[in-house]
Order: structure tokens, then C-alpha cells, then sequence
């Protein structure tokens, strides 16, 4: 008897320990990286916009809705690519200057969803850059 009571706290810590392990596989995706980047300027024209997650990203529950100064919400067709299942990109031509909202919702694999803002603001290209 008394070595069964010698092993319950063992496998307390056991399982205590597999739960911790577990837990991040049913995290939500976390944004690690946009382009561009928080409050970052860009060129007016064709704009590359990607966002990395740290975890597998699910298509179906992702959305990125992009306001600008207009303010009438853009839907963005964009999903994760085959090889990079954690990244999301797509060109946007962004030619009127001003600011910038994308908001983006991002499901992952057998977790939830999680969302976030990354405004950003898009300058009038200039006459050097254009050569």
C-alpha cells in the first residue's frame, strides 16, 4: 500500500506536465511577422502584404479585409501557400496615398481563431524612386 501512494504524485506531475506540452498545440495562431510592418510607410503601386504565424494556418476561417482612406473594406483573396502553411501573401496594387488598416482573422488547425490590426501608410512615390 504504501508504494501506491508514492506513485500518485508522480503521475500528478506526469500529467501536469503532458498538459503543458499539449496546451500549445491547441494555441491559436499568433501573428510573429508582418510586411509591412506596424505603422511602416510604402511606395505607392504594387504592395506585397504577408503575415507569419507560428502555427498551421486553416484557410477556411481566415480572412484579411483591407480599409484605406476611403474607408470601404477591401476583402483580400489570399490563403496559405502549399509549401508555407504558416504564411499568408498577396499583392495588393495600392496606388491612392494614405492610411491603411488590414485587419486579418486567422484560424488554425484544430484551434481557434485569433485576429489583429497592422495599419500601415502608403506614400506617393517619388520622382527619384520611379527611375
Amino acid at each position: 500500500m504504501r508504494h501506491s501512494f508514492s506513485i500518485l504524485p508522480m503521475c500528478l506531475a506526469a500529467g501536469l506536465f503532458c498538459l503543458g506540452l499539449g496546451r500549445s498545440a491547441w494555441a491559436n495562431p499568433s501573428l510573429v511577422h508582418a510586411m509591412p510592418a506596424a505603422h511602416q510607410a510604402v511606395a505607392a503601386g504594387t504592395v506585397t502584404i504577408r503575415l507569419d504565424f507560428n502555427a498551421v494556418i486553416d484557410p477556411f476561417p481566415t480572412r484579411l479585409v483591407l480599409l484605406g482612406p476611403s474607408g470601404v473594406p477591401q476583402l483580400l483573396l489570399a490563403s496559405p501557400k502549399d509549401d508555407e502553411q504558416q504564411v499568408i501573401t498577396v499583392d495588393v496594387p495600392l496606388t491612392i496615398p494614405g492610411d491603411y488598416v488590414l485587419q486579418w482573422r486567422a484560424g488554425g488547425k484544430g484551434s481557434g481563431t485569433s485576429h489583429g490590426d497592422v495599419p500601415f501608410r502608403v506614400v506617393a512615390a517619388t520622382a527619384g524612386a520611379a527611375r
